[in-house]
């Protein structure tokens, strides 16, 4: 059986990895740069 510390740390490992999974996607399909439009306005 594992030890409450391994347990805690491998709980505390797939928090980090699950949370935030909405943004990550995101980030995946759509990207994190701005469009031409955003960055130079519009001309």
């Amino acid at each position: 059986m594992a030890s409450k510390t391994k347990k805690t740390e491998y709980i505390r490992e797939r928090k980090k990895a699950t949370s935030g999974k909405k943004r990550k996607a995101g980030l995946r399909t759509k990207g994190s740069t701005k469009s031409k439009k955003a960055l130079f306005g519009d001309k």
